[in-house]
């Protein structure tokens, strides 16, 4: 199988970060960068290697040459960018949440389907030990009865330091519910189903163009089961973030991103040690090649990004 060629629109901190992963698999290399920063773009290009840099998106997804476009541009982009992406034959890899709006998604999910392309989501989450871990407790009934799912999103600065861009702040496409609450709503419509009601109160500032600074909010899923959401900005404390699964048996915590917990009943969480998590032996650019080879594929689809989506539209119109 000869190698993949691939494209990439938005050289910001996310997409830097997939770029690495694309230059160190076997089946793929990376075939143009594409960034309206001009420096930035002829800077990444050089240090891949000195592939073709450009500025405008339109001219990296009409390359003959390429055969995968990685959209990492802000949530505002991604619409422009997929569609033009489809339009020219290319399968696409889109950085989360799908879209700015629920309308943007329906429209990318169908467009994608008309084209027979190969589309994903980059949730990284899914293809790591925790994850992995967490959906096998679940599906084999460890837990016992699921009783409730709560996630804590709370920060002492929004954005944090080392995400200072000029959009991940404002009230048009960022804040934390856009940017971090999409990997948990992921985890939870694909273990869980479709969430079929949203009740939120959302706390913005004064300047209208920043984004939330709290959320409450419930969710409700098809069979019942309940979420709660307590998201906060600006507290004293260290940034914490907990997606926790209660159950009757036992409930289990994803702390941080990276730290498993458990507890039995009447137990304190405890943490379960990297060594007993079971391994995921998926990669995510492995999937999406073998994707685009006909192969059946672990993927999370523009499908699975449109429950999201809908989440996060009724989230911030129920204000």
């Amino acid at each position: 199988m000869r190698k993949k060629r691939v494209g990439i629109v938005g050289l910001g901190v996310v997409g830097q970060r997939l770029i690495k992963e694309f230059m160190a698999n076997a089946h793929t290399e990376i075939d143009a960068v594409c960034d309206v920063n001009e420096t930035l773009a002829n800077k990444t290009a050089a240090e891949c290697g000195g592939v073709t840099a450009l500025t405008d998106y339109e001219q990296l997804v009409q390359r003959d040459s390429l055969d995968i476009v990685y959209v990492a541009v802000p949530p505002a982009y991604h619409h422009a960018v997929v569609l033009a992406a489809i339009k020219n034959g290319k399968h696409v890899l889109c950085e989360k949440p799908l879209a700015n709006s629920l309308q943007e998604a329906e429209e990318m999910l169908a467009y994608a389907e008309q084209a027979d392309i190969v589309h994903a989501i980059h949730f990284p989450l899914p293809y790591n030990a925790p994850f992995t871990t967490i959906k096998k407790r679940v599906e084999k009934e460890d837990l016992g009865e699921v009783r409730r799912i709560s996630l804590k999103l709370h920060f002492d600065v929004w954005p944090r330091v080392w995400q200072q861009t000029p959009w991940i702040g404002t009230r048009e496409q960022g804040g934390f519910i856009r940017e971090i609450m999409p990997h948990y709503l992921q985890m939870i419509v694909h273990m869980f189903g479709k969430v079929t009601n949203v009740d939120s109160q959302i706390e913005y500032p004064e300047d209208h163009e920043k984004s939330e600074i709290g959320l409450i909010a419930t969710l409700t899923l098809e069979s019942g089961l309940q979420v709660l959401v307590d998201g906060l900005v600006g507290q004293a404390e260290k940034e914490k973030i907990a997606f926790t699964i209660h159950g009757t048996k036992q409930t289990i915590a994803l702390e941080d991103w990276r730290v498993v917990k458990q507890a039995r009943r009447g137990e304190e969480l405890a943490i379960i040690e990297p060594s007993d998590l079971v391994s995921s032996p998926i990669n995510l650019i492995d999937e999406f090649v073998k994707a685009t080879e006909g192969e059946e594929a672990f993927l999370i689809d523009f499908k699975e990004g449109l429950l999201v989506q809908e989440v996060l539209k009724s989230l911030l119109a129920s204000n």
